[in-house]
């Protein structure tokens, strides 16, 4: 492994956007339900064989339906499709009942929009066999206990959130929580947009009106200048008053937000896996990014995955027993290579940090495939 340290200063760039596509995001409900059914396969595999055996279902497609929606209600007129495709390696120890996993990705994703009905989606799992070649390499882990890298990829995690990254990613959960939702007739699929230059800070956010509980435009008004005004408090506890938030901009005089089912993928728009919000929760085109999609990915040997729980834990760890005050963490892999074993490994500092430290706290964590493992399956860290 090649460790390099170098020090950086404090991120505060004078211009400065990001992103975070909410839960009923059609790209969001993707990797949801991708990273759910990859903990099942890993879980399921791990039981019946003591491996996690080769897999990938890091593919999926929302492809939106169509409706006819206006003040009062509406109606589903095509249903909209989710395919979620994958491969592993089937054998007589292990082979998943698809029919099942099917069922159970239709509850997952009728928990995530409790506004939709059952008949407005249709669900499919494609799972074939997994290529020899891959197989073989995790095979290769098995042999010797330490999973190898089943690809050549990097990942990138920067810690802490910056300010307009921490109000960005705590609007979108504000409002998309339950208690919220409970008072105000809004959807899931929540995007909020953060904008900060110098000190100015803009948000814009795209939030979805249930059309069955809002019987004109005046009470839809009620209910978008209700979300700007409450979303504005929150970002103004952190940025003062040079703040500005706007709701729903693209509605005109005969056009407004409305929804059945909580997301547009009922209609407007599609979804797959990976193009929404990256490790860690947030699009972030101010940061080093990886534009792996981690979620789907097998936890033990796609380091497209666990490079990034690593980083995330070696980058926590900095933050936490050392000076640095923030720190950016990229690790590159080498396919066949034990996951232990990177290529490069490329720490970032902000602040009085010992070299030794952190060569100490990268070897240690990488020691803990184990435990990343398990956390992965667990779920224990936001990969979108």
């Amino acid at each position: 492994m090649n460790l390099t340290v170098t020090q950086r200063p404090p991120f505060h760039p004078p211009v400065e956007f990001v992103e975070r596509k909410g839960a009923g995001h059609p790209d969001s409900i993707c990797d949801a339900l991708a990273e759910h059914l990859a903990r099942d396969l890993a879980g399921s595999s791990l039981a019946a064989t003591g491996r996690v055996q080769a897999f990938n279902v890091d593919k999926a497609i929302f492809a939106a339906g169509s409706v006819e929606v206006g003040f009062g209600g509406g109606e589903h007129t095509k249903r909209s499709r989710l395919v979620l495709v994958g491969k592993a390696n089937l054998m007589d120890q292990w082979r998943p009942d698809v029919e099942a996993l099917t069922e159970v990705t239709r509850a997952r994703l009728l928990e995530i929009l409790p506004d939709a009905t059952a008949d407005a989606f249709e669900v499919e799992i494609w799972l074939n066999q997994s290529a020899t070649d891959l197989a073989d390499v995790v095979a290769q882990g098995h042999r010797d206990g330490i999973p190898r890298s089943n690809d050549t990829s990097f990942a990138a995690v920067s810690l802490p959130r910056s300010p307009l990254e921490e109000v960005v990613y705590r609007l979108e959960r504000y409002l998309n929580s339950a208690t919220y939702r409970d008072r105000v007739p809004i959807g899931r699929d929540i995007k909020i947009m953060g904008a900060r230059h110098d000190d100015e800070v803009t948000v814009t956010a795209a939030v979805p009106v249930l059309a069955r509980r809002v019987d004109d435009r005046a009470t839809y008004d009620d209910v978008v200048e209700r979300v700007r005004v409450d979303a504005l408090a929150l970002v103004r506890d952190t940025f003062g008053a040079e703040t500005t938030v706007q709701v729903n901009q693209a509605d005109t005089t005969g056009s407004q937000y409305l929804t059945l089912s909580g997301t547009s993928a009922e209609a407007g728009d599609d979804g797959q896996v990976g193009r929404g919000n990256r490790f860690g929760g947030l699009i972030t085109p101010y940061r080093p990014m990886s534009l792996e999609a981690a979620a789907g990915k097998n936890p033990a040997a796609h380091v497209g995955k666990t490079y990034h729980a690593f980083a995330r834990d070696i980058a926590q760890r900095l933050i936490d027993e050392t000076l640095a005050r923030e720190t950016t963490i990229r690790m590159l892999s080498s396919i066949g290579r034990p996951v232990t074993e990177p290529q490069e490994v490329h720490v970032e500092v902000a602040g009085p940090v010992d070299d030794a430290a952190v060569e100490m706290i990268v070897k240690e964590s990488l020691a803990d495939w184990l435990g990343v493992r398990d956390r992965l399956i667990a779920g224990q860290y936001e990969l979108y």
